[in-house]
């Protein structure tokens, strides 16, 4: 190989068969394929108008580099040989590319479909650029004898892309676009479609609308084979200037390769269970958090780039004094740091999860109030590395999460607050000092909340179904207990107490019903199997019908006020009175709220 650092262009036909071949290789450090079916589509459609797509980055790999490192193939493709070059950027329309034009059998990436791309000749030829490449998506695969059907192509207007990469039945060395049989085909097209095509449109503007395609130039720099895999994931990590933006784990992900982490298919892929990558979106992220709040007290992007092997930072002491510091010497560090926190984030995670004495109740993943509470919680066990059967320090924890939770600081950028708590934290266990949040939530802030409007999903409203849970209700007509375990059978849900659609309720009794109905304080935890019984049923109606289940009017009364129903509140909803039950009730979530804080104990 002639190795060089200068940029030269390549059409899309030599790239596709340079991906076909295996020449062209991902690198462990990498991202996978990402983008969105749309984003494909809007590839072609730049290129079919000969706009700049951009550049492609590429390091020339020897034959030592080739067989020592790491590589996936460009999606759908594989590798069969050894490979020539890898991305380092271009990753995203390479793969869109080859799995628009090669149709490999393999789903499109975060999709349980596979997606077929086509040319809309009749946009394309009209130039409405715009709507040309329209795509499907299949639950079985297609193949090119499935989807060469020219009277369909005809009469659709469509043509599938991959005919791009077929070839003439006559002459396997030949394009299909290039054959008689395509040829014949495009007279019979503008002859059946002429209508709806421009008047001078002629069987070669058909096939150059095709090699159009293949034709398209791109421009790429190759770096050369002599520099080494630090400096190569370096350029890579300062190169994201345009296009999809790299998240911070993706870049630390390329930072950390060097070192011999491979962060993303080692550490993330294959030592997270399933459970903690399920429970947050942004999990992987957050237990780079974690680390980075034991090692230095803060989590924001900036400090997790303090967490690369051998990366100098400045520390400052308690009395102001300045130092340099580093943080974590070597790869192995670094490795055995991220399964401590995997095994405070799964602790944490049970914390969250489930409904004992010390757990917070969220029986789902949807419940949780807070993703970004738990990096806190992992690092704060992490800290006080005791048990957390301990009284006081778990009397403690539950004070400040459920401050947390309804003082809705971690309900936007919360990287400062997590900083700052945790800081909190530290001192409360080395001093005993109280913390901001549990000076800041007060009985008189919680009584002056307005639970009636919360959003469904908001961090409130989960942080009351998670309350609920932890109460131990039972079903309105089964009678067992809803909340136990980590719970994450979907037969239970949160459901109306006066139906969405209730019947027959007085008007001045529910004056308020159509902004209130959804709120949190006419919503409990019930099987859906009993949300499917009540109906549209009003609950004087099916509290008489519980009363028959349960035999008995106080059992019911003592039922529903696991469920935050006060006697009072249980007057109005016997009677049908909406307005006045949502009232009620919401001063019952508050006292329980207040009560979970331990806000009375200092009182």
């Amino acid at each position: 190989m002639v190795e060089s650092e200068n940029p030269g262009t390549k059409n899309v036909s030599e790239l596709m068969k340079d991906v076909d071949s295996g020449g062209f290789v991902i690198p462990y450090f990498q991202r996978g394929f990402e983008w969105e079916p749309s984003m494909a589509s809007e590839l072609f459609q730049s290129i079919l108008q000969d706009y700049y797509t951009g550049l492609l980055l590429f390091w020339d790999l020897d034959e030592t580099k080739a067989e020592q490192e790491q590589w996936d193939p460009v999606w759908g493709a594989s590798i069969e040989t050894t490979p020539q070059q890898a991305v380092l950027d271009g990753q995203q329309r390479l793969s869109s590319l080859y799995y628009a034009i090669y149709n490999p059998e393999k789903k499109f990436p975060s999709r349980k479909s596979y997606y077929v791309f086509y040319l809309d000749l009749v946009k394309a030829l009209n130039e409405e650029y715009d709507e040309a490449i329209p795509y499907k998506y299949f639950r079985h695969h297609r193949d090119w004898s499935d989807l060469k059907d020219r009277d369909q192509w005809i009469e659709e207007g469509r043509v599938p892309l991959c005919i791009l990469s077929a070839t003439d039945p006559e002459n396997p060395d030949n394009s299909y676009i290039n054959s008689r049989e395509f040829n014949q085909w495009s007279k019979r097209f503008l002859a059946e479609r002429s209508e709806d095509l421009p008047e001078d449109v002629i069987e070669f503007k058909v096939r150059d609308m095709f090699q159009r395609i293949l034709n398209y130039n791109f421009v790429h720099y190759p770096l050369s084979s002599e520099r080494d895999i630090r400096d190569i994931c370096n350029i890579f990590a300062k190169v994201n200037a345009s296009g999809m933006k790299l998240s911070t784990f993706d870049l630390m992900n390329a930072f950390l390769y060097p070192y011999g982490v491979e962060l993303r298919k080692g550490l993330w892929e294959q030592e997270v269970p399933e459970e903690l990558k399920s429970m947050d979106s942004n999990m992987n992220v957050n237990i780079l958090k974690i680390i980075s709040l034991q090692k230095q007290n803060y989590c924001s992007s900036k400090y997790l780039y303090n967490l690369i092997p051998g990366e100098e930072t400045v520390r400052e002491e308690p009395d102001g004094t300045r130092y340099e510091d580093i943080l974590i010497e070597s790869g192995q560090a670094f490795e055995e740091l991220w399964k401590t926190a995997v095994d405070y984030a799964e602790e944490a995670r049970s914390i969250t999860m489930n409904t004992g004495g010390r757990d917070f109740g969220a029986i789902r993943e949807e419940y949780i109030p807070y993703g970004t509470m738990l990096p806190v919680i992992a690092a704060v066990l992490w800290e006080y590395d005791g048990s957390v059967d301990d009284p006081q320090f778990r009397t403690m924890l539950k004070r400040w999460y459920w401050a947390a939770v309804f003082s809705k600081d971690y309900g936007g950028s919360s990287d400062t607050v997590m900083g700052s708590d945790f800081r909190d934290w530290k001192e409360w266990i080395s001093q005993g000092k109280t913390m901001e949040q549990l000076a800041k939530v007060d009985a008189e802030f919680i009584e002056e909340l307005d639970l009636k409007s919360v959003d469904k999903g908001s961090g409130r409203y989960n942080g009351v179904i998670c309350l609920l849970a932890l109460n131990g209700p039972r079903d309105f007509y089964r009678g067992n207990i809803l909340g136990t375990g980590d719970f994450t059978d979907h037969r239970i849900n949160d459901h109306h107490i006066f139906p969405k659609k209730v019947e027959g309720i007085d008007q001045e009794k529910r004056q308020s019903f159509d902004l209130y109905r959804d709120s949190i304080v006419n919503r409990t935890l019930i099987l859906d199997e009993t949300n499917n019984k009540i109906k549209k049923k009003k609950p004087s109606v099916y509290v008489e019908e519980m009363k028959e289940t349960h035999e008995s009017e106080e059992k019911v009364e003592s039922l529903l006020k696991e469920h935050f129903i006060s006697e009072s509140a249980y007057e109005y909803l016997i009677n049908d009175d909406f307005d006045n039950f949502v009232v009620e009730r919401e001063k019952e979530i508050k006292r329980h709220v207040i009560d979970n804080i331990g806000i009375e104990e200092e009182t």
